[in-house]
């Protein structure tokens, strides 16, 4: 696999960065007023980025969009392609995970169906979601409306209240079971070798799950990988973990974001970029990335609208630079 990184950032003045992880330099990067961006994915020609109420489809032909549909704005966060044509969203404002055949969205799933116009915006932070067994696992930030602990602000985060449920589909329900739980703000899941793993994002771990007889999984490692990071987005490479690191969510400064280079071995490694902001997603720097970084230098700036709201527009942002001919 390349050691080239494409990262997305949520919250942050660039939205897409270009890493060069043998040189530990970044070598592109795109603005947050051109592309809005949280959860990313490949589906083998074109980036789909998936942020406030819709999702952007970028290749080198240009830019379309696909509205989420409501009722609560919808705080688009991961996306995934599940398979041919097929991608899972987390719709976090909606408490579901949303499937998307490129054109309609057949099918929703949520962890608190059940409670139906009684469920609030954003109730549990619903964010992650992958295949697992004969429906989903989906990560969250509490098995009950988590609004209700912010409001009061009591230290759910602290308290570890995150939640991995796997949702299955009968008779046109969603049943939600508990997977795991205890975990400090879930984010990033990701198998590798049929184990589970995701970040344990205000507690700084990485945590690596065996999935028991039935539908539940056993704890089997938790790595401690920072104490001034929060910590979100994972890419397994041949020998390693990359994980991302955001300072602005953590209570101590960090010096900006970081990677996080977990090894095989034990050994941890930390590469501070200097930009402020939240990393979401890490993925590798595909061929199709020079085309889309083309199509992107020519976009048009973004105007507020479909959830964008005119203040997260305003003030000074980077100029869009080129990807240099060397990692074309």
């Amino acid at each position: 696999m390349s050691s080239r990184l494409c990262i997305s950032c949520v919250n942050t003045r660039v939205s897409l960065i270009g890493f060069d992880l043998e040189r530990r330099v970044p070598f592109w990067f795109c603005p947050a007023n051109v592309l809005r961006a949280c959860g990313v994915c490949y589906d083998g020609e074109a980036l789909w980025a998936a942020s406030d109420r819709q999702l952007t489809r970028i290749d080198g032909k240009g830019l379309s969009f696909v509205a989420l549909p409501g009722p609560y704005p919808n705080y688009a966060h991961s996306i995934h392609r599940i398979d041919d044509g097929l991608f899972a969203v987390a719709d976090t404002g909606n408490s579901r995970v949303l499937l998307f055949d490129g054109s309609l969205f057949p099918l929703a799933l949520s962890p608190i169906e059940e409670w139906g116009e009684a469920v609030p915006l954003d109730a549990i932070h619903v964010n992650d979601m992958l295949p697992f067994a004969d429906g989903f696992l989906v990560s969250a930030f509490s098995h009950q409306p988590f609004s209700r602990l912010k409001k009061k602000n009591l230290p759910w985060a602290k308290w570890k209240l995150g939640t991995l449920f796997y949702l299955s589909r009968e008779h046109e329900t969603t049943i939600a079971r508990i997977a795991a739980s205890g975990i400090a703000c879930p984010h990033s899941l990701t198998r590798f070798r049929d184990d589970i793993f995701c970040c344990s994002s205000a507690s700084g771990d990485f945590l690596h799950f065996v999935r028991e007889r039935d539908y539940s999984l056993r704890l089997s490692e938790c790595i401690h990988v920072t104490d001034t990071h929060f910590v979100r987005g994972a890419l397994r490479l041949s020998d390693m973990w990359v994980l991302g690191g955001s300072c602005p969510r953590h209570k101590s400064e960090g010096g900006g974001m970081a990677l996080y280079l977990v090894h095989d071995g034990g050994e941890i490694e930390q590469i501070v970029l200097d930009i402020t902001g939240e990393i979401y997603d890490i993925l590798p720097w595909e061929p199709a990335m020079v085309a889309i970084s083309e199509t992107l230098l020519k976009a048009p700036s973004l105007s507020p609208g479909n959830g964008i709201a005119e203040d997260v527009l305003s003030g000074d942002f980077p100029p869009r630079c080129a990807c240099p001919e060397e990692y074309r």
